[in-house]
């Protein structure tokens, strides 16, 4: 009994000395091809044992379960986590917008424009703001959040700033609806955001489960009644903290490319409670600073905003040249904003595609690639990996599988 304990032992550590990760929940095939990259990258580092490889990531729904910047938009809704006065409303919220006047769509209401949006929040928030004895930029009394939230005004400020975040991305495209989010955090300094973002980080992920919540509001406003589903909650699994630890000690650097705001991304991912990144590692959306370090409505001019294409060009323009022009040998995202970097490099041997279902054009493309080389067709470069949601966590199997 003694001689088999030992001999199983000893097998069970050179299997870990053969793998550079453990499997944890990875699902078979990406597991397998994550650790292959890193035996053939380890190998290939230079005479100075630097790595000569690099990885890239989208961060939102593929380095973590869900998205950092709406589930912290949520939680700084759901808390009035705001510096701008009620009066401030309609030049922060409506001047970034092309017509304010143009029926949306995706807002969570029919017929209804920017303007009605703006001009019900900016009501909803004075009402809130002398019934709560709310002071501008101040942190609320959980006594005052519980007055807000049994206010009609409170369900019909939150859904009406989401529709107006969703109807302006549908209508006018990413850019226009990301100012929005910027407007949110007016008169706060980088400094401020990031430990507003850590402090809505650590409260989602607290919640351990990942959905979707409806919000209501009552029919009331010049835009009347909007509903809309909201995500709720965020995950950084063990397996993508794994991997992160892992590609550095095999042979590949590894960066983040994210089409959220940077300073929001950067929060989490430089966190040592997470992923512990230097802010020269993450790409991501980035916005003008004033002199005394506030975050302004503006896009820095000059910078390749890493956004669909625009993440292949960044990636060729800031990461490639400290490669010899090389580009990456894996690539990860889970959505069309990924499509470009996850098929615009001939040296990527690896694309690791988060599944969410995705069937329209072009990842759904690759989604079906991947799974048809899982299932013994053509070979892929593509790799898929589960999720288990509403679990905050990667499945090993195909749900039908089980």
């Amino acid at each position: 009994m003694k001689n088999t304990i030992i001999l199983f032992l000893a097998a069970a550590a050179a299997i870990s000395c053969t793998s550079p990760m453990p499997r944890g929940d990875w699902s078979k095939v990406p597991y397998k091809a994550l650790c292959q990259l890193m035996k053939d990258c380890k190998a290939e580092a230079d005479d100075a044992g630097r790595n000569v490889n690099y990885a890239i990531f989208d961060y939102d729904n593929t380095t973590i379960l869900q998205d950092v910047e709406l589930s912290t938009m949520k939680w700084q809704i759901e808390n009035f986590r705001f510096n701008f006065t009620p009066e401030e409303v309609p030049g922060l919220f409506l001047s970034h917008i092309p017509d304010p006047d143009t029926i949306l769509t995706g807002a969570g209401a029919a017929g209804v424009t920017s303007r009605m949006l703006v001009a019900d929040f900016a009501s909803d928030y004075a009402a809130m703001m002398n019934t709560a004895g709310v002071s501008c930029g101040n942190e609320l009394t959980a006594e005052q959040i519980k007055i807000l939230h049994s206010m009609d005004e409170y369900l019909d400020y939150r859904v009406k700033v989401w529709g107006l975040y969703e109807g302006l991305f549908f209508t006018f495209g990413y850019d226009r609806a990301l100012a929005t989010v910027m407007a949110l955090y007016h008169k706060m300094t980088y400094p401020e955001v990031d430990a507003l973002i850590k402090e809505g980080v650590r409260a989602q992920i607290a919640k351990k489960c990942l959905k979707n919540e409806l919000w209501e509001s009552p029919d009331m406003g010049e835009a009347g009644k909007v509903s809309y589903m909201v995500p709720d909650g965020l995950a950084l699994s063990r397996e993508m903290r794994r991997l992160y630890k892992s590609l550095p000690e095999n042979g590949i650097d590894v960066y983040v490319f994210s089409a959220s705001m940077e300073a929001i991304v950067e929060a989490m991912a430089c966190d040592p409670e997470f992923l512990g990144l230097d802010t020269a590692q993450v790409f991501a959306i980035r916005m003008k600073r004033d002199s005394t370090d506030f975050i302004l409505q503006e896009y820095q001019q000059g910078y390749i905003q890493p956004y669909k294409k625009g993440k292949s060009d960044a990636i060729r323009e800031y990461i490639a040249p400290r490669y010899d022009g090389r580009g990456p040998v894996l690539v990860g995202g889970d959505s069309n904003g990924d499509y470009s970097m996850l098929t615009s490099f001939p040296d990527m041997r690896v694309g690791l595609i988060i599944d969410k279902n995705q069937q329209e054009s072009g990842i759904g493309d690759l989604r079906r690639q991947a799974l048809d080389a899982e299932n013994g067709g053509a070979p892929s470069r593509y790799v898929l990996q589960r999720r288990g949601d509403p679990q905050p966590r990667f499945r090993r199997r195909a749900a039908s599988s089980r």
